[in-house]
């Protein structure tokens, strides 16, 4: 912020954001070495799995960190008036 407010309880919460962000390009990261390694004739441990596992986590974080922040800035409205 631009002033000196130590206080931040009233901003929105962003880890669940990044979070789910950087899990779901190491997903599709992991997606991709996979068929690399495919191509020289190794196996990448639990190719989907990592993938998938990535996607649906990301997913959710994004989610339900979007469902914290909305339930979060209601209270606050409900609290101003």
């Amino acid at each position: 912020m631009a002033h000196d407010d130590k206080d931040d309880s009233g901003l929105p919460v962003v880890w669940p954001f990044t979070l789910g962000a950087v899990l779901i390009v190491v997903g599709l990261v992991w997606f991709q070495i996979g068929f690399a390694f495919e191509d020289v004739g190794r196996a990448l441990w639990q190719h989907y799995g990592v993938f998938w596992f990535g996607i649906v986590v990301g997913l959710a974080l994004i989610i339900g960190g979007g469902i914290w922040n909305t339930l979060q800035g209601r209270r606050r409205r409900a609290a101003l008036q």
